[in-house]
């Protein structure tokens, strides 16, 4: 087989099912104007009232302003064994224990020289877990990130988890790959297929669309009627499974000036110094932390 010189044409395949698609819905504009028509003509003999439940749900629409309020304004400050000056590292692993990661919060709450020190008075709120293992720092580390997903506790999560793997793997040596390397499958969407894929997708999703009509209109709402039940049903079902998590940590509050909880830190007594693997969370907020304070209690 030898190389051969190619034009740019239209695939067959993308053209039949343009032509196949496009003989319905070149129909469909047509078809709403007579819709139309017709719902114009009824519009005097049909009433519609609200729902039953709409003057109950009207009374409680303040929660998402609660629901918002929950979600305060504030900074973030991790230590982990993993930041460069903080934790110390061996040939096994990387450690940091309860004492060092305080004595790093009570210093960094003192740091003047960061742009980004918080002014001000402040509320506080630190989150500290304390193992004396690997297996159980990872172990720990991952159920606080299902239920909190502080972003720098993920990249903890994973950072453990994967030296977990390497300390297995630490005596295997692999084939070395030739370059270049091949790319996990996926699909194939070159320019012209991707232009295709939007288009005709979105043609075909108008097919689906009309398609469905084989339902009633009653048979629609009565479709909703049981998936709405059924959604309710499961956001009730994953709000009360959390507040079952089970989650155990170390918790420190304090409220003022950051020089004044940075002192109240260094008096404060953290875990025992046999822990060896640390992950400490400062919630820092010029508003109460009512909600991640009643989290941990």
């Amino acid at each position: 087989m030898t190389w051969q010189f190619a034009s740019f044409t239209w695939p067959n395949s993308a053209e039949q099912m343009q032509r196949s698609a496009e003989s319905v819905l070149s129909q469909v504009s047509n078809q709403i104007s007579q819709s139309i028509g017709r719902m114009q003509a009824l519009k005097g003999r049909v009433a519609f009232s609200r729902h039953g439940l709409s003057n109950d749900a009207e009374a409680l629409l303040d929660l998402r302003r609660q629901l918002d309020d929950l979600l305060m304004f504030g900074q973030v400050l991790c230590v982990h064994p993993y930041q460069h000056g903080v934790g110390s590292q061996s040939e096994h692993g990387h450690y940091l224990s309860p004492d060092e990661a305080t004595i790093v919060l009570q210093t960094k709450l003192k740091d003047a020289a960061d742009k980004y020190h918080p002014k001000g008075d402040l509320h506080v709120l630190c989150w500290m877990i304390a193992e004396n293992t690997l297996g159980s720092f990872a172990q720990a580390t991952n159920n606080l990130y299902q239920v909190v997903n502080v972003p720098e506790l993920g990249l903890v999560s994973r950072r453990v988890n994967k030296e977990q793997s390497l300390q297995a793997d630490k005596m295997t040596k692999p084939d070395t790959i030739v370059q270049p390397r091949f790319k996990p499958s996926a699909h194939i969407n070159p320019e012209p297929v991707r232009l295709v894929e939007r288009w005709q997708g979105a043609q075909i999703a108008q097919l689906e669309s009309l398609a469905g009509d084989r339902q009633t209109p009653v048979d629609k709402l009565a479709s909703l009627a049981v998936k709405r039940s059924a959604m309710l049903d499961t956001w009730s079902q994953n709000i009360n499974a959390l507040k079952q998590s089970g989650i155990n940590l170390h918790k420190f509050e304090a409220s003022g000036r950051a020089d004044v909880i940075a002192a109240k830190l260094q008096k404060s007594q953290p875990p025992k110094q046999g822990h060896g693997y640390t992950f400490a969370c400062l919630f820092i907020s010029n508003k109460p932390l009512t909600f991640l304070s009643e989290l941990f209690v």
